[in-house]
């Protein structure tokens, strides 16, 4: 009997974890937003769209190209690239009822300091690392903010985990844009 008790007793606390740790259906919308957020503003500024992964373990990566060529400007690149990479953590700051806190942004963030005291070793007149750095992130919310709309538009049909490859991704760019007129 007390074998049959404790087997049950096991039974419920497995089911009960279980609950505790499934998962949603579809990505929580602050995850979806921040992919988004990356790939519409690398979209805006002409970037080559590679690919969304969507984790699991509410975690992302979005993978884009800039187009480069042998007369671009290094610092200008730069400085695009923080802007998009940034772009991630500025949408969620446009949503607050999706913030997410400063832990889960150290992806967006740890490289673009790197980049930035490259910039200013390039180009000492745009100031120094923790200015360039200030100056980025203005942009990355203003790109956020005048793209709201279209970012929203992605999110919504970032509707699983997963992979979403470059072609889907542009498909879902074209079908956004299509769609809100712009």
């Amino acid at each position: 009997m007390m074998e049959l008790i404790r087997s049950a007793y096991d039974w419920r606390i497995a089911k009960l974890r279980a609950i505790r740790h499934s998962k949603p259906p579809e990505p929580p919308m602050r995850l979806r937003l921040h992919e988004a957020g990356h790939a519409v503003v690398g979209h805006r500024f002409g970037y080559t769209q590679q690919g969304i992964m969507l984790r699991e373990d509410d975690t992302g990566e979005t993978s884009q190209q800039y187009a480069t060529g042998m007369d671009d400007d290094m610092s200008v690149r730069l400085q695009v690239g923080m802007i998009v990479s940034m772009a991630g953590f500025a949408v969620t700051l446009e949503y607050p009822e999706y913030r997410t806190d400063a832990l889960r942004i150290g992806g967006d963030v740890q490289m673009e300091l790197a980049n930035a005291a490259i910039i200013h070793r390039i180009d000492p007149a745009m100031g120094s690392t923790g200015e360039i750095m200030d100056s980025l992130w203005v942009r990355a919310r203003l790109a956020a903010r005048n793209n709201k709309a279209l970012i929203r538009a992605v999110a919504d049909r970032l509707d699983r985990y997963g992979f979403y490859t470059g072609e889907e991704i542009q498909r879902i760019l074209d079908e956004s844009v299509k769609e809100l007129g712009r």
